[in-house]
């Protein structure tokens, strides 16, 4: 049962219990007056109206769901199970057979963006988080969320719910913008972006429940995936404890830079990419995306030209071994993430919660090319280590994240789908079909309104996010060589707007626009995911109809 028993006591006790003790003396009193059987029949009805509002207070507490919402960092559309990967993902893969997948989930493209939308169920520029949690100055871009617009667990809150986070935050890193200051009851993570693995302080914050933490404070085995793991389950505990509602958020940073696991998971997953290319391990993984029926059969790669073949040939042996230790690293990562996705459930299993649990899954942005061990000017306190260990501060580059992003194209920061796609699972028993597919585009924003109707409460009017519950609970069945078509009545009918780091976008039911670093506008048939064919010198018109509709957006929401 997910309701407080002793705030449901006291109501029936006021609104009830009270008026009944008073009727039965005055039924008393006034019993000679009646007979014995109306006596029997006014007691019953009194006793039946008792009953029905006890179970209507019980029923509406217990229908409203646990939320747990599950965050991957850097995540590439193609990098579970699921959708193609080689990667050994059997927790999350078996979330998806019980649930639907989702095969157009769009994100902002990047960290702080995505997970501001995740948030508040708004446009990131709106909420001042159109670029990462540093303060630009300007309308938009200040780097934290707006004080003044409610987060999903402070409504959540409000309702009655306990409200938890395990992990990354990036969402504000001074005093007043924390987790605990926007609706969390408890919080264990790192409060900036993404940090060493072993040793995240003092190059980025850490905090716990209202306190910042020092180094010495975390244990010396700490590896970050596992610690947020073990909140998240001690949460779990905790809920089940409180027999009440909650929204629990697991924001792991894996897979994101820098590649650091454990040395005997890295070797597990070795032989999955030794002598291997990048470009051969696309071209199986479209092969088995085409299998699953999550791409049309006709799909080709999109960025097969990043790939090289000839030039990976005559790579030396020594380099083929650190691009393949790389990938195994960036595997490891996500199979240890996996696990800890499996335990979760496993949890929620044993204290009886999954059946009345929302749970979802998702990456905050596609797979991304940078290669922190590039840039020479990073500072950092701690010692620049070897891969895989504490102070290294390798990404696996551009090939690999090719790879992650199969079949589309570009990566994190830009516009094109590669940076704007993310694998999306949810599973909610009883409400949600297990092994459904869902083809129609979406966005982060309307996560929060839509676990605020399954909720019961009210969407605000200030988020810019749908309610998608409708059109998830009875998904088309659509066959693999329509998967990228637009189909009416499946999606809530809008045009969609993107802005980040002077990248746009533009969505409508049958173009997507794209214009890389404010340059001229692109066109693409949205058939056309992969966006190879640009077919701007023939829709002159659209795009200056598109392109003024996107300076209003802009405007509107402080989007540059």
């Amino acid at each position: 049962m997910f309701f407080p028993f002793r705030r449901t006591a006291g109501m029936l006790r006021l609104f009830l219990l009270e008026p009944l003790k008073e009727g039965w003396q005055k039924m008393l009193l006034f019993s000679h007056m009646i007979s014995y059987t109306s006596l029997m029949r006014c007691s019953i009805r009194l006793i039946s109206c008792l009953a029905i509002a006890f179970a209507s207070l019980q029923a509406g507490h217990a229908a409203r769901p646990n939320i747990v919402l599950i965050l991957a960092d850097d995540m590439g559309w193609s990098d579970l199970g699921c959708y193609g990967s080689e990667i050994p993902t059997p927790s999350i893969d078996s979330l998806a057979r019980q649930g639907m997948q989702a095969t157009r989930c769009y994100t902002a493209s990047r960290c702080s963006p995505s997970r501001a939308s995740i948030m508040t169920g708004c446009e990131p520029h709106k909420v001042d988080v159109g670029l990462l949690d540093d303060d630009s100055g300007r309308p938009g871009y200040r780097g934290r969320l707006k004080p003044d617009i409610p987060t999903l667990p402070e409504l959540l809150k409000k309702a009655g719910y306990r409200t938890y986070l395990s992990g990354k935050w990036h969402l504000g890193k001074v005093r007043g913008t924390y987790p605990w200051d926007r609706g969390f009851d408890r919080y264990r993570g790192l409060l900036g972006g993404a940090a060493d693995y072993y040793r995240p302080m003092p190059d980025r914050p850490f905090g716990e429940d209202g306190r910042l933490l020092k180094p010495e404070d975390l244990p010396d085995d700490f590896y970050m995936t596992e610690d947020i793991t073990k909140t998240a389950l001690a949460y779990i505990d905790d809920a089940a404890r409180a027999k009440a509602p909650f929204f629990l958020y697991v924001a792991y940073t894996a897979p994101h830079t820098p590649l650091q696991a454990p040395r005997g998971e890295i070797e597990k997953m070795l032989p999955l990419y030794e002598g291997k290319s990048p470009g051969s391990i696309a071209a199986k993984r479209l092969e088995n995306q085409k299998r699953l029926g999550i791409v049309p059969p006709s799909a080709k790669l999109g960025m097969h030209n990043k790939f090289n073949p000839a030039g990976y040939e005559k790579t030396s042996a020594e380099r083929k071994e650190y691009i393949a230790e790389c990938m195994a690293t960036y595997a490891a990562q996500i199979s240890i993430m996996d696990r800890g996705v499996g335990k979760i459930l496993e949890s929620l299993d044993r204290h009886h919660l999954s059946g009345n649990t929302i749970v979802m899954f998702l990456s905050d942005n596609g797979a991304t090319a940078e290669m922190p061990q590039n840039n020479k000017n990073k500072k950092t306190a701690l010692p620049i280590g070897p891969l895989g260990e504490v102070g290294c501060r390798d990404g696996y580059g551009p090939m690999w994240a090719a790879v992650s992003n199969t079949p589309y194209r570009q990566y994190k920061i830009e516009t094109f789908d590669g940076g704007l796609s993310a694998p999306f699972i949810i599973r909610y028993p009883k409400v949600l079909r297990s092994g459904t597919r869902y083809h129609s585009p979406f966005l982060l924003q309307d996560i929060a309104p839509t676990c605020l109707t399954w909720a019961k409460l009210p969407v605000p009017g200030h988020m810019d996010g749908k309610p998608l519950n409708s059109y998830w609970s009875k998904p088309a069945s659509i066959p693999p060589e329509k998967v990228w078509d637009s189909i009416p009545n499946t999606c809530p009918p809008r045009t969609i707007f993107w802005e980040h780091q002077r990248n746009r976008a533009a969505l409508t039911d049958k173009f997507k626009l794209v214009a890389p670093n404010r340059g001229p506008w692109q066109v693409y048939d949205i058939r056309d995911r992969t966006e190879q064919n640009n077919l701007a010198p023939r829709h002159k018109a659209l795009v200056e109809q598109l392109s003024g509709q996107y300076r209003k957006w802009a405007q509107e929401t402080h989007a540059e």
